[in-house]
């Protein structure tokens, strides 16, 4: 049996190899293709325009490795009835779920490596790629990740921070100014500051060149200025989130960070949360949809591996559809986010469960 399980999944391999070495071509010379009139529109060289779509690349294949998987387990399984294989097993006693599980456990192997690249490659090459957008294609020197303007975050209960521009890789908030309330939200003070530095060696952000305004009764005002002024923030930079979050730029890790300060200084977190999920539930969903499609091998029997390339396309386009459908549902707010990154992933379970029950495998 280990002989036979060995064969099976060494067919896997092949086939794989060379559809994922196609896409990856395809996506480098059609992503360059598109982005060549940016030497024209930005007056770049070609080769910053070939150094982005090589550094894109891994995150395209990493959302096409589904399809990369079904087809290759497609191509194995009509190889296999071609060649009359796939009927001297069944004779020699295997069932068609014991043939299908070496290539379900390489199916699962490639799901767990393209995690690990979401995880650990794909969100530093990804801003390195925005990076050689931003800064030396499109000419913006002072160009950064997590910048924004006019931004408010809450503290605490009592305190909330105004900011006019926020440079968390920096460290530094400009033009701020912090209100600070009672317990029946009336303002009792406030610190404004020029700057708002994050210092490394207290870590703890510092006001620089600013005043606090106290707020008395009668409508009185008084004001003490100061050139330096240490805070009780202790937040660190890297946990401000601020700026549009994209999933190729954040893991997992990135992610819960985000989610726990949003949510601490009182802001919507369903982006997040969907992205969150929806990773999570990635290397599930490409087993799952590779269990939905290579059933298809078996009914078309001897047919054109056309028709296998077409099915494959068609379950991945569907899958994709719905997975688009609900993660803006879900990054809405209109349904959960667990729901949104889940329900693929438990529908099309469901779909193969019965798909493999009608077929009797």
């Amino acid at each position: 049996m280990k002989i036979i399980y060995g064969y099976i999944a060494k067919k896997f391999w092949g086939p794989f190899v060379f559809i994922i070495s196609i896409f990856a071509v395809l996506i480098f010379l059609g992503d360059s293709l598109e982005k060549i009139r940016w030497i024209n529109s930005y007056g770049t060289t070609l080769g910053l325009v070939l150094k982005y779509s090589f550094l894109t690349m891994p995150s395209w294949l990493v959302q096409i490795l589904p399809v990369a998987c079904l087809l290759s387990a497609l191509f194995v399984i009509s190889d296999m009835i071609t060649s009359g294989e796939w009927t001297a097993c069944l004779a020699g006693g295997f069932s068609v779920r014991q043939i299908f599980k070496p290539l379900i456990a390489c199916i699962f192997l490639v799901a767990m490596a393209g995690f690990c690249v979401q995880e650990f490659f794909v969100p530093d090459l990804s801003k390195k790629a925005e990076l050689t957008l931003q800064r030396k294609i499109r000419g913006k020197k002072e160009w950064y990740f997590n910048v924004q303007n006019d931004v408010t975050l809450r503290l605490d209960n009592q305190r909330v921070l105004f900011a006019k521009t926020v440079k968390a890789d920096e460290g530094v908030m400009d033009g701020m100014f912090i209100d600070v309330y009672d317990n029946s939200w009336s303002i009792t003070s406030q610190i404004s500051a020029r700057r708002f530095v994050w210092d490394e060696n207290k870590e703890k952000w510092i006001f620089e060149d600013g005043f606090i305004r106290y707020f008395g009764k009668n409508a009185a005002v008084t004001e003490e200025s100061f050139s330096v002024l240490d805070s009780d923030f202790t937040v660190p930079p890297d946990q401000i989130a601020v700026g549009s979050a994209k999933p190729s730029y954040l893991s997992i890790s990135d992610l819960i960070r985000r989610i726990k300060f949003l949510k601490a200084s009182g802001l919507t977190t369903f982006q997040e949360e969907t992205f969150f999920h929806s990773k999570l539930a990635a290397p599930f969903a490409t087993v799952i949809m590779c269990l939905l499609g290579m059933p298809f091998a078996i009914a078309l029997k001897r047919s054109s591996k056309l028709l296998n390339i077409v099915a494959a396309i068609a379950i991945g386009f569907t899958f994709w559809w719905i997975v688009s459908m609900l993660t803006s549902a879900g990054e809405s707010g209109m349904i959960n986010p667990a729901v949104a990154g889940w329900l693929p992933v438990v529908l099309f379970a469901a779909v193969a469960y019965v798909e493999f029950k009608l077929l009797k495998i």
